[in-house]
């Protein structure tokens, strides 16, 4: 049996991978998801790490970290700290020693999540809800904007920004997973970042939301 923790991206929460959960323990495997101190303006990517590798304490056998979105720059930290078998990135950002998240987006990511979010004066920023759901179809926003106001929360900006403090990618296995969909981490973008790993990414076809959107598919993907 494997324990899969996964680990969520930037104004996210673990409501938003919960769906995963039950869908892995019905292929036979344990999963967690962590929550990340990433409301706390003050809380670094050192500080992130260091609260995956608390809740993983005490797992025995096999061990999958699993990254959605900047989650990416906190679960490649934590190989350096305690034992992980396997690094899945899940639309995620793979961090550069020395560059911040926000950087290593690219100009065209970090416009669009600036545009749709709102500094909140006291070192976080928020997502303006009624924007994004705007931007959905009509028939669909009542259902969007119920899921980011149950899954997203603010987002501490120091940790977005400040620079990658690892020395370098860790060595161990990794997985990309591109979704094909996504608005938020477009998949040229996405390519880069599998690059970087130097792997083949695996598609899924999801917007950036797949953790929610096709939590069976994406169980069988982090499975296999």
């Amino acid at each position: 049996m494997t324990t899969f923790v996964l680990v969520h991206g930037g104004f996210g929460s673990p409501a938003e991978l919960a769906p995963v959960i039950p869908e892995l323990e019905a292929l036979g495997h344990h999963a967690i998801a962590v929550d990340l101190p990433s409301t706390d303006p003050a809380a670094t990517l050192d500080d992130y790490a260091e609260t995956v590798v608390a809740a993983m304490a005490g797992i025995d056998g096999p061990v999958v970290v699993v990254a959605h979105s900047a989650g990416g720059a906190t679960v490649s930290l934590v190989p350096g700290r305690t034992r992980v078998d396997r690094l899945v990135y899940v639309t995620a950002f793979v961090p550069e020693p020395g560059r911040s998240l926000v950087d290593v987006a690219g100009a065209e990511v970090r416009e669009t999540i600036l545009s749709v979010s709102r500094d909140d004066g006291n070192g976080c920023r928020s997502f303006d809800i009624e924007l994004l759901a705007s931007l959905a179809p009509p028939e669909e926003q009542e259902a969007y904007r119920a899921f980011l106001e149950a899954t997203q929360r603010p987002q501490g900006w120091a940790a977005m920004t400040q620079p990658w403090p690892g020395p370098s990618l860790p060595d161990v296995p990794t997985t990309y997973v591109l979704c094909t969909e996504d608005t938020i981490l477009p998949p040229p973008r996405q390519r880069v970042m599998a690059a970087r790993l130097g792997v083949e990414p695996i598609e899924i076809a999801s917007d950036h939301a797949v953790f929610t959107l096709r939590p069976h598919e994406l169980a069988g993907i982090l499975a296999a």
